[in-house]
């Protein structure tokens, strides 16, 4: 049985193209984290843009918003500071060296860990360990191991026969060197995961067509895996190029920047130039030329992991 509504009881329903857009349900619950998110970097950022053309000191007794706009000087300054230059030149070098060594050493055990063996997994877990380890408390370890009377210099005595007790902190041809090797040893497992996950995610099809053809292991890891492989190798490499470019623990704990400016990076420039002499404008700008030149950097290497299929 049905009821039939005269015309003028029945309910009016707008027209579609009348009705109020609604969000969607995804956009709708992650939109005020988004919303926090852009308010929690965009202040600092304009904070900067402003910093950067003014001279601002907070020993000055002036108001950071009300500081002398001084125009583009502090980065003209920055062009002829050879300290800054140094500073930013040794980190490239500690990026080039820690990266290209813990990719070369991620790369071998990923490869000895593609197949499956007895006790793989504990080994896996026993290789990943000096990553859980505080940055500081690594830099603290190798400080001990690198001191005047420490194991290293005790295992080299042995070596020699003779009393070895070279400093090699104090040295600015060596004192880079315990920076670097703390930094390797730390984050090798991080690249280690990522260049095993690259791998092991292959599709196995063209290996096996590869081997049974007789292909040789060097032409299949540099010829299949490795191209196959591009777009997460990249990715690794985006990633610790970006957190060695900010290493500061390691260097702080062992050196301070010393001896006088050997061991300085881009980092510890930045802070003895906030902290120790308040040129707070000055390193504003450097930060904010630091950051464009770093973005330029990775956009390449983005579209290059875009064309492999990234």
């Amino acid at each position: 049985m049905s009821t039939i509504y005269p015309e003028s009881l029945m309910p009016e329903l707008a027209p579609p193209e009348s009705r109020p857009p609604r969000l969607p349900l995804g956009i709708a619950l992650i939109l005020p984290a988004q919303l926090t998110l852009l308010l929690v970097v965009l202040a600092p950022t304009l904070i900067i843009l402003w910093l950067c053309v003014t001279d601002w000191q907070p020993t000055s007794g002036t108001a950071w918003h009300a500081a002398e706009y001084i125009g583009f000087y502090n980065f003209q300054d920055l062009f002829y500071d050879r300290r800054f230059t140094d500073a930013l030149l040794r980190t490239i070098l500690v990026v080039l060296v820690c990266v290209g060594l813990e990719f070369l050493i991620a790369l071998g055990l990923a490869l000895l860990f593609l197949d499956d063996w007895p006790w793989r997994r504990l080994a896996i877990g026993v290789l990943i360990l000096p990553m859980m380890v505080i940055p500081v408390d690594a830099a603290n370890a190798f400080f001990m191991l690198f001191n005047d009377h420490g194991p290293v210099n005790h295992v080299i005595t042995i070596v020699l026969g003779r009393p070895f007790t070279y400093a090699w902190l104090a040295d600015p041809d060596w004192a880079l060197v315990p920076i670097v090797l703390a930094e390797v040893w730390q984050w090798t497992p991080l690249m280690f995961l990522l260049v095993l996950a690259g791998l092991t995610n292959l599709p196995r099809n063209q290996v096996r067509a590869a081997v049974s053809l007789g292909a040789s292991p060097a032409r299949i890891l540099f010829r299949i895996m490795l191209p196959l492989a591009a777009p997460v190798l990249i990715l690794a490499l985006l990633i610790r190029g970006i957190e060695t470019f900010k290493i500061f623990d390691s260097i702080y704990i062992l050196t301070r920047g010393g001896p006088g400016a050997a061991t300085e990076s881009l980092s510890i420039f930045m802070y003895n130039g906030a902290f120790v002499y308040f040129r707070i404008g000055y390193i504003a700008a450097a930060a904010l030329l630091v950051l464009v030149a770093v973005i330029l950097f990775c956009i390449p290497l983005d579209r290059l992991r875009r064309r492999h299929g990234g």
